[in-house]
């Protein structure tokens, strides 16, 4: 009972950090926000996306075709609370704290009673209560991470994937010791389902199902029919994905930034060649060629993701995905992974059951090193339940130590965690402000009440994708979109826009471009404008006091 108790203050708590002033912080809604929660409203109303494709496995959104699982994971949330900030990210928090549930049943039946071989050896040699301690353990330190915190706030499609793949594992391992058709088979399900949702799944849940395969062939062997019925469920539910992906240009957002878009290592091979005595040596041309160095670059970005600095430090270099001046754990678990590895590698009796977390930890980061921008804190997101796991096994070490040690603790996570609330609630909208597109609110409120006074508006784009946010903010009629619009061209990142629908245009605003425009509400930059000379009606700062937006009527 009394675990019972615990666990349930632990999801109480994980919801507070996650749902408390969801509206509000971040920011602003980002773009990507903005295209599920379109797109789910597009669909409630029409059946189709925002470029009137019906039903669709991907959206092209931006002309990246991300997957729509979150789209469609959103249509009831709109249909209660409508087009809003709440609604979109609503089940974002919802499914974080699922997350924080799921890590407590996983570790639970990957060690307590017995692991899922045989024979059954109780995990330190008989105390089935570590592993209702370690689960507990591990929940907390989950729901107060600053990693899952950030991506469980947002409508980040990454954490529903991961959540997925959480409870996946869970039923897999349930199987492996109980083996009931129905475990295998809800955990083929939720697999295939992340991959539904985010596209580096499309990746790394292969990866672990043939990780997972090998390491238990036996038991697949020992349960061959469940195995079979299980695969042709697998083929089942991999049917829509595959014609999609065979159909639309699904692919298309690797190409943009994968590892293969970037020509540094071509030139470096170009470079290396150089200083031999022959180009075409034979030595040369063995050393140094586009698949050493393109699998060079992959091992470098694959080990950027285990980088101290990165991980406990400064955290990602995309603003979106940081708070000022932290890493993606607290700074005291680096001493508690560095125990919880020890702890791993002593413990070999545990080995059949925790190679599970080793082989999660180790797939993790490979979808983000498929691409140029690395470390990448959203692409490696599945990393933070095994390391989490980890650090749970070196904080209970010291526990275990001395259980005066328990306040000590308590106290170090309690500080850190005051200090991250304050860097994310306050620091964070000032200091990075841009990152979460805030104003487009105000602006689109504002430029809504005067359209009719303009024949034309024209809005700067400098602010990532702003048509999607005039889209949603106006809950403009997607029946009129559908058929009134055009994307542009695919940029060097295979991203596509919209310049136009009903009076606004999207394009950068520099004074110089814009100041012809005659009878238009011009939305600028204040870079893009001159101090003087120019009827500024209207100026949209940031939280930090500094212009975001300034509106003129020319």
């Amino acid at each position: 009972m009394k675990k019972y108790i615990l666990l349930f203050l632990i999801l109480i708590l994980a919801t507070v950090l996650r749902a408390w002033n969801i509206t509000s912080s971040p920011t602003g809604l980002n773009a990507d926000e903005a295209a599920l929660g379109y797109n789910a409203y597009s669909l409630m109303l029409t059946g189709k996306d925002e470029h009137g494709h019906p039903w669709p496995v991907n959206l092209e959104s931006f002309g990246d075709f991300k997957p729509a699982g979150y789209t469609y994971l959103l249509i009831p949330f709109i249909k209660v609370f409508g087009l809003t900030e709440f609604a979109v990210r609503l089940p974002s928090v919802i499914f974080g704290v699922l997350g924080v549930l799921g890590i407590y049943l996983l570790v639970f039946e990957v060690l307590s009673l017995y692991h899922p071989l045989n024979p059954p050896i109780n995990l330190r040699g008989g105390n089935p209560q570590e592993g209702v301690i370690l689960g507990l353990l591990s929940a907390f330190l989950l729901a107060i991470s600053p990693w899952h915190l950030h991506f469980s706030r947002g409508a980040w499609e990454v954490n529903v994937s991961t959540t997925l793949i959480v409870f996946g594992m869970w039923l897999l391992v349930k199987w492996l010791k109980s083996p009931k058709l129905y475990y295998l088979l809800f955990s083929i399900f939720y697999f295939l389902l992340s991959m539904y949702t985010y596209q580096s799944s499309r990746i790394i849940v292969p990866l672990l199902g043939l990780g997972l395969l090998i390491m238990y062939f036996k038991n697949f062997k020992e349960n061959i029919k469940q195995s079979v019925l299980a695969f042709i469920l697998l083929c089942i539910l991999l049917i829509p994905l595959l014609i999609s992906v065979i159909k639309s240009d699904a692919t298309s957002r690797l190409s943009g930034v994968g590892l293969l878009a970037d020509t540094g290592p071509v030139e470096r091979a170009k470079e290396l060649r150089g200083q031999h005595e022959s180009w075409n040596s034979p030595l040369s041309k063995i050393l140094h060629n586009r698949p050493v160095q393109y699998g060079l670059r992959f091992v470098q970005n694959y080990f950027d993701h285990f980088d101290g600095n990165f991980l406990f430090v400064s955290g990602d270099v995309i603003e979106r995905s940081k708070v000022p001046q932290m890493g993606l754990f607290y700074l005291t678990d680096f001493i508690f992974l560095a125990l919880g590895v020890v702890f791993l590698l002593r413990t070999q009796h545990l080995a059949p059951s925790t190679n599970i977390i080793w082989l999660w930890l180790l797939i993790s980061p490979i979808a983000a090193a498929m691409t140029f921008q690395t470390p990448h804190a959203l692409r490696s997101f599945n990393m933070v339940i095994p390391m989490t796991i980890i650090i749970s096994m070196g904080v209970y070490q010291v526990i275990k130590f001395r259980k005066l040690f328990i306040v000590l603790i308590v106290a170090l996570y309690v500080t850190q965690l005051s200090d991250y609330l304050y860097r994310y609630h306050v620091r964070y909208p000032r200091e990075y402000p841009a990152a979460w597109e805030y104003g487009f609110k105000e602006l689109v409120a504002y430029t809504e009440s005067v359209k009719d006074k303009y024949p034309k508006i024209w809005v700067t784009d400098k602010y990532d994708q702003p048509y999607i946010l005039f889209l949603f903010y106006s809950q403009y009629d997607p029946r009129k979109f559908q058929d009134n619009h055009s994307l542009t061209f695919r940029d060097k990142f295979n991203f596509s826009t919209v310049r136009d629908y009903d009076k606004y245009h999207f394009e950068s605003a520099p004074w110089d471009k814009v100041r012809n425009q005659h009878s238009a509400l011009i939305v600028a930059a204040p870079e893009d404008i001159p101090d003087q000379g120019v009827n500024v009606i209207k100026t949209i700062n940031f939280p930090n006091g500094l212009p975001a937006f300034k509106i003129i009527s020319n």
